[in-house]
């Protein structure tokens, strides 16, 4: 099987993160199946699996005419002269003209339909028009998660039918673990690790929360990564008026050598989000046996499966009851947590993709 991977708008970020596991997954599961990964000039964003082919198009005028042929004419194109057997788009918002092949779409969550003050008016026009023409014309729709399929249900119940449940993987995470001679220095202080971009995140409520928290454990370390500027203001700001600033460090974004060094050092993960359609970093923590801290939001219980402390709500105090409960956990949880991020794998991934788009082949 010859399968197009399209990947002309899986920018930096969850789409590039979760295109470039997919295809390595693929490439496990289906060793005999012949990849070609379609993108841009400049793309990809992510690192391409060995033995996948890389097909670069450019567009026959610059901006967002260009963008526009590459989501559109372009894979329809390059499908058709290639002779693939299926294309799969790594995000709703392309593939616009479908293809003569069975075409499959990656959909990550329905947060600018279910949380819309979050988004622009600009950016929630823009996508109901590409990503429902786009869904409208695909063969697949592949949610994320469960509940990311339960709200396509929900929200769309005529393409309802379309819509199956390809859950993310997390065993990429186990390259990131320290080496024996890269472990910490028995004086380092134990940091937690909580994320800054996006406002669904919640970093502030993660730094209201540490107030707390660090009262009773002055040793530990809140470190905040992905921060842009005006994020990194207001959060000095906040960090300040609390008297924190011994007790929280605030990155900006980190190569991914950084980051993954950072994240297996971290001997808590605080991930309160409000919403995500799956929640790979809390995956990503279970998977390497760090305790980690969630939100009550529906997908981040599906991808910890009860092992994870469950906050009670944002709040500073019920976060950080939430990270006391963290600190308790004993090995033999933790073990269970890792037993149970295991079953998330890019290879399983993909054959519930392939699966689908092409069944009995």
């Amino acid at each position: 099987m010859h399968v197009l991977f399209d990947a002309v708008a899986a920018r930096t970020g969850s789409a590039a993160i979760v295109v470039g596991h997919l295809i390595r997954g693929w490439r496990e599961a289906y060793p005999d199946d012949r990849l070609t990964v379609l993108t841009g000039p400049d793309g990809p964003d992510f690192e391409v699996a060995e033995g996948a082919l890389l097909h670069r198009v450019t567009p026959p005028v610059p901006g967002p005419p260009g963008q526009l042929w590459l989501r559109s004419q372009a894979v329809r194109r390059t499908a058709r002269e290639l002779g693939v057997d299926a294309v799969v788009s790594g995000v709703p918002a392309s593939g616009l003209f479908g293809s003569k092949a069975p075409r499959g779409v990656i959909l990550y969550d329905l947060r600018h339909e279910l949380r819309p003050e979050q988004f622009s008016a600009k950016t929630r026009a823009a996508r109901r028009l590409s990503w429902w023409w786009s869904i409208r014309r695909a063969d697949g729709v592949y949610t994320i998660s469960e509940r990311t399929l339960d709200d396509f249900r929900d929200r769309h119940p005529r393409l309802a039918h379309k819509g199956v449940a390809a859950q993310l993987g997390s065993d990429h995470a186990e390259a990131w673990r320290r080496s024996g001679d890269a472990a910490p220095s028995p004086d380092e202080r134990p940091y937690a690790l909580a994320f800054g971009h996006f406002g669904n995140k919640n970093a502030h409520a993660v730094i209201r929360a540490w107030q707390p928290f660090s009262a009773v454990h002055p040793e530990w370390t809140l470190r905040l990564v992905g921060m842009g500027s005006s994020d990194r203001a207001s959060a000095t700001q906040l960090v300040h008026e609390l008297d924190l600033g011994n007790h929280v460090e605030l990155a900006p974004w980190l190569d991914d050598d950084a980051f993954a060094a950072t994240f297996a050092g971290a001997s808590m993960v605080v991930f309160p989000s409000d919403f995500e359609g799956y929640g790979l970093p809390a995956a990503e923590a279970m998977r390497l046996g760090i305790p980690v801290v969630v939100s009550p939001d529906a997908a981040l219980k599906e991808v910890t499966g009860g092992h994870a402390a469950v906050a009670r709500s944002v709040g500073a105090e019920d976060l950080a009851a939430a990270m006391q409960e963290a600190l308790t956990y004993d090995e033999a949880h933790l073990a269970a947590g890792v037993e149970f991020a295991r079953r998330f794998t890019w290879a399983r991934t993909a054959r519930t993709v392939r699966d689908h788009l092409l069944p009995a082949t």
